[in-house]
C-alpha cells in the first residue's frame, strides 16, 4: 500500500503487481523505443501543420481581463485578510489561486495545449505597456547579454521551488502577496531597462517555463493567432533554447522529482540519517531540506553534462528533455489540481475569512471521486513513458540533422538514451514511495 499525494491530497492504491515491475517496464518501454527511431525517424518532422493558421478572436482581450481581476482580487484579499481563518491556506484566494490554480494549471496547459500565458498574462500585459510607453520617450535601454540568456530564471526557478516547498512563510496570504508586488516591480524595471520581449523571454520565470514547455504542445500560439502541429514538433521547429535554456529545463524536473521526494517516507528516512550524524540541524531543518534540494539539483544536472559532454552537445539536446519535464510536472501535480483546486471557489466567495457562505458556495466537502487512486497510477505511468518515448526520437532527430547515419546516430545516442531511462525509472520510483504520515 502507498499515498499517492501532491501536497497535502493523499490517496491509497495496491498495486497488482510488484512496484519494480512496473519500473522495470517502464525503462524497458524507453530503451526500446531508441532502435525504433531508427527506422521511423525522418531528420526533418513533417511540415503539413506550418501553414494553417488561424485567428482565436477574444481570447487574449477575455483572458487578460479575467486574470487581471483575479490577480488583483488576490493581491486584496492576501493584504486584507484579518482573521484567523484568512490565513489559512485553502481559506485565502490568493494562496489557493498562485499555489494550485495559477503554478500547477501554468505548467500543464502550456504543454498540453500552447503558450496561453503569453496572451493572458497581466504581466506581460503591463510590461508591454512600459515598453511602448518609453519607446514614445525615445528612452534608451541597455543590451541584454546574450550569455546571461535564461540563467535568471534559473535561479528564480529555484527560489520559487525553494519558497514552495520549504519556506512555509510563502503559504502566509500577506507574505505570498507581497511577493508577489515585489516580483511585479522586478520585471517592469527589468523590462524597461532591457526591453519588455527580451526581459520577458529571458528573466520573467513564467513566462520563460510556459514557453519552454510550449515546445511540446499541439497549438503553436502568435500574436492572437494559433495554428495545430503534432505533440513534439515545436522541439526541433521552434528557435534553439537561449543559454541556460537546458539547465532550467532540468532544475524543473529536478525541483518536481524533490517535490515527489520529500513527501516520501524514504526522505525521512534520509533526514534521519543526517540528524543522527548532526544534531544541530534539527533546529535547521530547512537548512537541511534546501542543501538537499540543491544537491538533487546538481545531481541531475552534472548527470546531463556528463552524458552529453560538451557545452555544444548539451545545448543542442536541451530541447529533447523539455517532454521529460512537462509530462513528469503534469504526473506529479494533475492529481492535486482536480482535487485542490475544488476549493478555489469557496476561497473566492469568502475572501476575507468570515466564514461567508452565499448560496451554499463557501463551506463544501472536496470530491475525492474525480481522481480515483488506479486511473491516477496509470495516468502516471502512460504519461511518462509517453513523454520519455517522445523524448528518445527527438534526441534521435537531433543526431540525424549533424548528418550521421541512423546507426551511428543511434550508438552515439546510447548514453543519453540510458539517463532518459534513468529518468523515467526514478520518476515512477518516486511516485511509488510511500507517503511519510504529516
Amino acid at each position: 500500500m502507498f499515498g499517492l499525494v501532491a501536497h497535502a491530497v493523499q490517496i491509497s492504491y495496491r498495486f497488482p503487481l510488484p512496484i519494480w515491475i512496473y519500473v522495470l517496464a517502464g525503462g524497458a518501454a524507453v530503451l526500446a523505443s531508441a532502435p525504433t527511431a531508427v527506422l521511423a525517424v525522418e531528420d526533418e518532422p513533417r511540415v503539413w501543420w506550418r501553414s494553417r493558421w488561424f485567428r482565436v478572436p477574444g481570447l487574449g482581450k477575455l483572458g487578460l481581463a479575467v486574470c487581471t481581476v483575479l490577480f488583483l482580487y488576490g493581491l486584496v484579499t492576501g493584504l486584507g485578510g484579518m482573521t484567523g481563518q484568512s490565513h489559512e491556506f485553502f481559506e485565502n484566494s490568493i494562496t489557493v489561486m498562485t499555489w494550485v490554480d495559477f503554478w500547477v494549471g501554468l505548467g500543464i496547459l502550456s504543454w498540453l495545449v500552447g503558450d496561453i500565458w503569453d496572451v493572458v498574462s497581466p504581466l506581460s500585459a503591463a510590461a508591454r505597456a512600459l515598453d511602448r510607453f518609453l519607446g514614445r520617450l525615445e528612452a534608451p535601454q541597455l543590451v541584454y547579454p546574450e550569455l546571461v540568456g535564461q540563467w535568471p530564471s534559473v535561479a528564480l526557478v529555484l527560489g520559487w521551488s525553494w519558497a514552495e516547498l520549504i519556506w512555509p512563510a510563502a503559504k502566509e496570504p500577506r507574505t505570498l502577496a507581497l511577493m508577489s508586488i515585489g516580483y511585479c516591480l522586478f520585471t517592469l524595471v527589468g523590462s524597461a531597462l532591457y526591453g519588455a520581449e527580451t526581459w520577458l523571454g529571458n528573466a520573467e520565470l513564467f513566462t520563460a517555463i510556459a514557453r519552454t514547455f510550449s515546445r511540446f504542445a499541439p497549438l503553436e500560439i502568435r500574436e492572437g493567432r494559433a495554428r495545430l502541429r503534432p505533440y513534439g514538433a515545436g522541439l526541433s521547429a521552434d528557435e534553439p533554447l537561449p543559454a541556460g535554456g537546458g539547465a532550467l529545463v532540468v532544475a524543473l524536473l529536478a525541483t518536481v522529482v524533490f517535490d515527489g521526494f520529500s513527501q516520501t517516507n524514504r526522505y525521512a528516512s534520509l533526514e534521519a540519517w543526517f540528524l543522527d550524524r548532526w544534531s544541530w540541524l534539527g533546529l535547521h531543518t530547512q537548512l537541511l531540506d534546501t542543501g538537499l534540494m540543491v544537491a538533487l539539483v546538481v545531481l541531475f544536472v552534472l548527470a546531463y553534462l556528463l552524458v552529453t559532454g560538451s557545452r555544444d552537445a548539451a545545448s543542442r539536446y536541451a530541447p529533447t528533455l523539455i517532454p521529460i519535464a512537462a509530462v513528469y510536472f503534469a504526473a506529479h501535480y494533475f492529481s492535486y489540481l482536480l482535487l485542490a483546486g475544488q476549493a478555489t471557489l469557496g476561497a473566492i466567495v469568502d475572501p476575507l475569512g468570515h466564514s461567508w457562505n452565499p448560496w451554499g458556495l463557501g463551506e463544501y466537502p472536496l470530491n475525492k471521486s474525480v481522481t480515483p487512486a488506479v486511473m491516477v497510477w496509470w495516468v502516471q505511468i502512460v504519461l511518462i513513458v509517453w513523454g520519455h518515448i517522445v523524448a528518445v526520437f527527438a534526441a534521435h532527430r537531433v543526431a540525424l540533422r549533424r548528418g550521421l547515419a541512423p546507426r551511428r546516430a543511434l550508438v552515439l545516442s546510447v548514453p543519453l538514451v540510458l539517463l532518459m531511462v534513468c529518468y523515467t525509472m526514478v520518476g515512477l520510483w518516486v511516485l511509488a514511495q510511500q507517503i511519510r504520515a504529516a
